[in-house]
């Protein structure tokens, strides 16, 4: 008995020291995040780390506890064999989640959670952000993890369970029950009413990387599993100080101001992958990145305060085609039932004779896209599957841009007028493997984007220069703006909005201003409504829009980050921390008012996708 009563010990220590070394692991390959930090707080991101550590390995130790109990009249070496299967299989598998986790957080600023399985429904998209060296670098570091700790739990394992322990017989059923029973003290993490949750280890005011380091990265994995299909809902005030707040935001604009020379022009949106205004000279950022899109900066109109809804792809092209907002931990794509409620920029310029056509370079399955556009009733989608396979046989997304822009112009030629064209790009993801020389050098990750954003700058110029040529460019009304933003140029954690400061660009023959500069605050949400109104096309069926042009006006945007939010007016910037309940970003003239502005925008928000 007191053998097994060792193991079940030794295995609780042995779960500990896991949790602690992927902990480590993860802080040193964030090495430019953690390694800023002070020893003081790295002592706490360890110290609150392992209270939730603590709460995983209970429930491991539950399993444990009914198998020595389930075996109490069993021999040792059959006791062993049964925990050395369940002990090694969970390492297994929560050595993967820990080393995945460790290259992920780098791009998407969150810890593990149920967003890669959507991913994995396209497998060779799921991967493709990966160079092959990083992949192998990770793959030995899997390994090295797995071979050490299974050298770490048999030297547990001779020391109790491979000793010749005879059976307990029926006086090792209760204990182990009670041991196991014992076990709900460390999962609740507490004796009070509230169970574990991940604001128990948030615990630093303002340093978002200091708390998302002490989540136990399995433990956050499964909860948001357990949830994917639920929608968080946020309740700050009473609802009806919520509709006052957020309805403040959305004034009756009566009047706009007209840009174009016609009323009904064929309009083009194209959507860049990952482009912030920090590669655009006049727009503030590096010289010589895009000067394609340099000069289309002085020759049409910038709006220099957009802002991207969020960080991810699926939730810009909601943003941008639908004037729907993100949500901080749902992704709205993936609940086809809510999708198809969506107002949708195609279905009313459909309404108004106009002729729809969605081009990309790949495969619309990937994350719930092809269900989205379905909804949108395109009279047609063109993916990857529509180019010739040596387009794209080198390139790990998809096929390269200038191939899309190709695409685009060949269709554009063919199409009655009005047409309307959207198109997204995808070079600029990551891996940023591009058929173009590097126009800067480097190997790290920041320069490989940049030179992938030059090649895409430069595909983009050679679809415009050969637009102009044509009979529909004096009767074509052109909007280049981003998917969402990227923390590069730079290093912008996933929670500032800066991140998100992405440009818009409208250009084509149809417009009857040039070299103008729009300065209001607003989000890629409001794309929708302002482009309808433009077109004289109703626009009242898109509640989180407005028009940028239309008076008067409110200067704000919202965003989200995981499991956030930020708000930003003219004079103001806040990223609010839901899990924390605090701010964690405050610059310019923040007041309390200022941030329930925010937290009404998302409460409204939150309870308009649950009642979709």
């Amino acid at each position: 008995m007191k053998y097994r009563i060792l193991f079940f010990l030794y295995n609780f220590l042995y779960w500990m020291l896991f949790f602690l070394f992927v902990r480590l692991m993860f802080m040193c390959y964030n090495h430019t995040l953690s390694f800023s930090m002070s020893p003081n707080e790295w002592g706490n991101v360890l110290l609150y780390g392992a209270w939730m550590d603590t709460a995983m390995s209970g429930y491991l130790l539950i399993g444990v506890a009914l198998l020595l109990a389930i075996t109490s009249f069993s021999e040792s070496k059959v006791v062993s064999r049964v925990l050395l299967i369940y002990t090694l299989l969970f390492t297994a598998v929560f050595g993967i989640m820990a080393v995945a986790d460790m290259e992920m957080y780098g791009y998407w600023g969150f810890r593990l959670d149920s967003t890669p399985l959507m991913y994995l429904k396209t497998p060779k998209e799921a991967f493709a952000s990966t160079d092959m060296s990083k992949l192998v670098f990770l793959l030995t570091l899997l390994a090295v993890l797995l071979l050490a700790f299974r050298k770490l739990y048999r030297l547990f394992m001779r020391a109790t369970m491979l000793k010749p322990v005879p059976k307990t017989g029926w006086k090792g059923i209760p204990v182990f029950l009670f041991a196991g029973a014992l076990m709900i003290l460390p999962v609740r993490g507490n004796l009070g009413v509230a169970p574990m949750n991940i604001s128990f280890v948030f615990h630093h005011p303002t340093n978002i990387f200091a708390n998302h380091a002490a989540v136990n990265v399995v433990w956050s994995a499964i909860k948001s599993l357990t949830e994917s299909d639920k929608i968080t809902l946020y309740h700050f005030m009473e609802n009806d100080k919520a509709e006052a707040l957020f309805s403040e935001n959305y004034p009756v604009q009566e009047t706009t101001r007209f840009v174009l020379k016609e009323q009904r022009p064929n309009l083009i949106v194209i959507i860049l992958e990952s482009f912030s205004n920090r590669l655009i000279a006049p727009l503030g950022g590096k010289p010589d990145v895009t000067p394609h899109l340099n000069r289309l900066c002085r020759e049409g109109i910038v709006f220099s305060n957009m802002y991207a809804a969020s960080d991810r792809t699926d939730k810009g092209l909601l943003a941008i085609l639908s004037g729907y907002p993100a949500h901080p931990v749902a992704r709205v794509i993936s609940f086809s039932e809510k999708t198809r409620r969506l107002p949708f920029l195609s279905k009313d310029l459909k309404q108004s004779g106009y002729d729809a056509e969605h081009i990309s370079g790949f495969d619309n399955k990937f994350s719930n896209i092809r269900s989205y556009l379905n909804h949108a009733r395109y009279d047609r989608v063109i993916d990857r599957s529509a180019f010739p396979s040596e387009t794209y046989r080198s390139a790990k997304w998809g096929v390269p841009d200038h191939y899309v822009f190709e695409k685009l112009l060949e269709r554009c030629n063919d199409s009655p007028s009005p047409f309307f064209k959207s198109l997204i790009t995808l070079s600029s993801h990551e891996p940023f493997d591009v058929p173009m020389p590097p126009v800067f050098k480097g190997s790290d990750d920041e320069t490989r984007f940049i030179n992938s954003a030059c090649y895409t700058d430069q595909s983009l110029g050679a679809f415009i220069e050969a637009a102009r040529n044509t009979d529909w460019w004096a009767h074509t009304l052109i909007v280049i703006t981003a998917d969402h933003g990227i923390g590069w140029p730079g290093n912008f954690a996933a929670y500032e909005p800066e991140k998100l400061h992405i440009p818009m660009i409208w250009t084509g023959g149809v417009l009857a201003v040039s070299d103008t500069v729009v300065t209001t605050v607003a989000s890629q949400t409001d794309i929708a409504c302002t482009l309808l109104k433009q077109l004289g096309i109703r626009n009242d069926n898109y509640r989180f829009s407005k028009d940028i042009l239309g008076s008067p006006v409110v200067s704000f945007a919202f965003c989200d980050f995981n499991n956030g939010f930020g708000w930003v007016t003219d004079s103001a910037q806040l990223a609010f921390d839901n899990v924390g309940n605090r701010l964690v970003l405050k610059r310019g003239n923040v007041s309390d008012a200022t941030v329930e502005k925010g937290k009404a925008y998302l409460q409204i928000f939150a309870d308009d996708v649950k009642n979709k």
